[in-house]
C-alpha cells in the first residue's frame, strides 16, 4: 500500500497514479494545527490550495490589489466552482455525520479529538471530493458498527477504484470485486469477495497438492523400475524412465505465510441458571446520564451482544457489571461504581474479563510465558507451552518480552489467559481489535462453541451475526433488551423505523 502511495520507492517496477489520489493517512498528527472541516476539504488539494490563495488576496488592502490579482482572483474563482468549493464545507459535514462526528466538533482544532474521532475525521479527509481512486488501510478501525455500514453504503456507490485492507470480513464480502491474495511469496487475484477468494484458493491448492501426489506416485513407481532393470537387458528402458523421472520432478510447494490460531474456550463448572442480573442500573458523569435505569435477567448460556454508537456507555455498562464480579478479575475497577441499582452475580458465576483499554493488563516486566504462569501457578509448563503455541507463540516465542509485544500478539496472550481460566461467563470488550482476519475467524467460531454465557461489545458484524443470541442496543440514553439474534434485530428495527 505505501508503494501504491508513494510513500516508499518499488525495488522493481513502477507505479502510474491519477493526479487526485484519496488516502487515509496513518499520522494522526500532522493536521493538528488546522479545524476539523478544514482538515476534510485538504483531502482535496488543488481545492484547498486554491481557497488559501484566495482568501490571501482577499485579505489585502483593497487598494493594493492590482489587475494582476483581480484576474487570478477570477482564476481561482473559476478552480473553486469547478472542485466543488461552494458546497465544500457542506459536503464535508455529510462525510463527517456518517461517520458520527458530531457537528459541536466542526469548528475544533484536530489537536483537541481523541484518538479514535481523529481517524474518522482522516477517513472522511480520504473521501472527500471524490477522487478517481481511494487506498484505505484499515479504515474500519476506531468505527462503530453503524458507521462501518455507512461506510459499506458510500463505497458500493462509490464510481471510482479502491484498494482496501481490511480484517472485517463482511466489510470485504460487501465492498470487494476482487481480493489480491498476498500469500507463497506471490499475489494472486481472486475475482469476487473474501469468502469468494477462500473457496478458490482453497480448490486451487487442493489440485495442485493433488496433481503432485500424481506425479510424485509416478516417480516412485519409475524409480523402483529404473533400480530393478539399470545393469540387464532393459538398460536402455531405465535410462528413458530416468529422463521421466527428471521431467516429472515436482518443485516443492511454498509453505503458507498465513498463520492460524486455535482457540477454544472451555467451561470448568457450569454456573447457576441465572448468573446474572441486573436491576436498575443506571450511570451518569458530571451530572449528565449515560443511561436511564437499566434491567435485565441473564440465562445460563445467552450470548449478548452490545451496541450502538461510540461514547453511548456500552463499555461503560460492562465495567459496572465486572467491578463486583466474583473472582480475581485483573482488569476490573472495583471503584467504577454504577449510580445506583444492583448488579447481582448468581450461583458459581466465574467471569473471564477482557478489557477495552489493555494498556496495564500485561505486565511489560517479564515474559509471555512467565505472566501465564502467574496467573495460575498450578499450569505445568507443558500445559502453558500448549496454549502458547495454539496461540503461534511457538519455539523461541514462548519466553518473548511481554515488552516486545505487538497489538495483535497481545491480544493473543490475554485471550490464551481466558483459555487458561475456564469461566462459565466472558465479558469481552472489543476483542477483535488488532487481530488480523484469521485470528477474528478463529475467534467468531470459539464463540459460537463457548458452553458459558457472553457479554460482548463488538463492531464486527459477523460475531455478532452468527454468535449473539441477544441485543443490547444503546441509543439515546436507553438500553433496549432485544431477545434474539442480529438478522431479528435488523427486521424489527427496519419495520420499527417505517
Amino acid at each position: 500500500m505505501k508503494i501504491l502511495t508513494g510513500e516508499i520507492d518499488p525495488t522493481k517496477g513502477d507505479v502510474t497514479r491519477p493526479k487526485k489520489l484519496g488516502v487515509l493517512r496513518q499520522d494522526q498528527f500532522a493536521f493538528d494545527k488546522h479545524r476539523v472541516i478544514d482538515t476534510v476539504i485538504m483531502g482535496n488539494a488543488a481545492l484547498w490550495s486554491a481557497l488559501q490563495e484566495r482568501d490571501a488576496l482577499y485579505a489585502k488592502p483593497h487598494e493594493e490589489l492590482t489587475d494582476k490579482d483581480g484576474m487570478r482572483l477570477g482564476e481561482l474563482e473559476g478552480i473553486i466552482g469547478d472542485e466543488g468549493g461552494y458546497t465544500a464545507e457542506a459536503d464535508a459535514g455529510l462525510l463527517l455525520d456518517g461517520l458520527d462526528i458530531d457537528h459541536s466538533l466542526y469548528e475544533r482544532k484536530m489537536s483537541e479529538l481523541q484518538g479514535g474521532q481523529k481517524v474518522r475525521v482522516l477517513l472522511a479527509q480520504a473521501l472527500f471530493g471524490s477522487p478517481p481512486c481511494l487506498l484505505l488501510d484499515e479504515p474500519t478501525n476506531h468505527l462503530d458498527l453503524d458507521s462501518v455500514h455507512w461506510l459499506q453504503d458510500y463505497l458500493c456507490e462509490y464510481e471510482g477504484v479502491l484498494i482496501v485492507i481490511s480484517h472485517d470480513r463482511h466489510f470485504l464480502n460487501s465492498v470487494c470485486t476482487h481480493c489480491a491474495d498476498i500469500d507463497y511469496q506471490t499475489v494472486i487475484m481472486y475475482n469476487g469477495g473474501y469468502d469468494d477468494m477462500v473457496i478458490a484458493k482453497t480448490a486451487v491448492r487442493a489440485r495442485v497438492e493433488a496433481e503432485n501426489a500424481q506425479r510424485e506416485k509416478k516417480i516412485a513407481q519409475l524409480q523402483e523400475f529404473i533400480a530393478r532393470f539399470s545393469a540387464g537387458t532393459r538398460s536402455a528402458q531405465a535410462t528413458s524412465r530416468k529422463k521421466e523421472v527428471e521431467r516429472l520432478q515436482t518443485a516443492e510447494l511454498a509453505k503458507s505465510n498465513i498463520a492460524r490460531p486455535f482457540i477454544r474456550f472451555q467451561v470448568d463448572q457450569a454456573s447457576g441458571r441465572h448468573p446474572l442480573e441486573i436491576k436498575s442500573v443506571a450511570k451518569s458523569y458530571d451530572g449528565m446520564k449515560i443511561w436511564k435505569p437499566f434491567s435485565a435477567s441473564i440465562e445460563r448460556g445467552e450470548k449478548i451482544a452490545l451496541m450502538g454508537r461510540n461514547g453511548t456507555g456500552k463499555t461503560t455498562l460492562l465495567r459496572s457489571l465486572v467491578r463486583n464480579a466474583p473472582g480475581k478479575i485483573e482488569d476490573a475497577d472495583r471503584n467504577f461504581a454504577a449510580d445506583g441499582g444492583q448488579v447481582i452475580w448468581g450461583h458459581n458465576a466465574s467471569v473471564g474479563y477482557y478489557a477495552q483499554d489493555r494498556s496495564h493488563t500485561i505486565d511489560k516486566k517479564t515474559t509471555t510465558m512467565q505472566w501465564l504462569a502467574d496467573f495460575d501457578p498450578r499450569a505445568t509448563q507443558e500445559q502453558l507451552r500448549g496454549l502458547l503455541g495454539q496461540m503461534l507463540f511457538s519455539g523461541d516465542d514462548a519466553m518473548k518480552s511481554t515488552k516486545a509485544l505487538s497489538g495483535g500478539e497481545s491480544v493473543r496472550l490475554i485471550l490464551c489467559r481466558l483459555m487458561l481460566a475456564k469461566p462459565n461467563i466472558l465479558v469481552l470488550d472489543e476483542p477483535t481489535n488488532d487481530l488480523d482476519l484469521e485470528s477474528i475467524n478463529a475467534l467468531n467460531v470459539a464463540l459460537q462453541k463457548y458452553d458459558g454465557t457472553i457479554l460482548m461489545v463488538t463492531h464486527d458484524h459477523d460475531v455478532i451475526d452468527e454468535v449473539a443470541t441477544r441485543i443490547w442496543h444503546f441509543k439515546d440514553g436507553r438500553v433496549e433488551d432485544f431477545k434474539g439474534p442480529y438478522a431479528d434485530y435488523l427486521a424489527y428495527a427496519k419495520e420499527k423505523a417505517s
